[in-house]
């Protein structure tokens, strides 16, 4: 009985330092992710979308869609925006110290047959982010979101 107490005691502390540790470790790692690649770091491995919104031009409707991507095992923000015309950007901005990355150079993604581009990454540990964007449809026409107006 005594060793099986003892063992019950060592696995509940064991389990709570490596909580602890991931804990800290997560928050550490994350501000190194700052400016870092969502794909090639592998943080998009588990992005979920945050907040979607439309980016709709007058009189046409929808030009694009502006997103806000989460990886919830580096603790990381980033923009993407996609757009049928190749005119768009978005920025990610951690809001405590207004730290950005933004993105303005469109791919091509044949799967959606859009136009789209994301942001480097920002340390979301913590912290509050928004992403803000605007895209062109292949006339030109301009979509934004709400004039720029943060996307929470």
């Amino acid at each position: 009985m005594r060793i099986s107490t003892s063992l019950k005691r060592a696995a509940l502390v064991g389990a709570v330092t490596v909580a602890l540790a991931t804990g800290v470790n997560g928050t550490a790692n994350a501000a190194g992710y700052d400016g870092q690649d969502p794909i090639s770091s592998g943080c998009a491995a588990d992005a979920i979308t945050a907040k979607s919104v439309a980016l709709n031009a007058d009189g046409i409707g929808q030009v694009g869609t502006l997103e806000l991507r989460y990886s919830p095992s580096c603790r990381t923000a980033w923009a993407r925006v996609y757009s049928r015309g190749s005119n768009l950007w978005a920025n990610v901005v951690r809001q405590r110290d207004n730290q950005r990355s933004g993105c303005d150079k469109a791919s091509w993604d044949s799967g959606s047959g859009q136009y789209y581009c994301y942001t480097p990454m920002v340390n979301d540990a913590g912290y509050f982010s928004y992403a803000v964007g605007n895209a062109t449809d292949s006339s030109g026409q301009i979509g934004s979101h709400a004039g720029y107006t943060p996307l929470y």
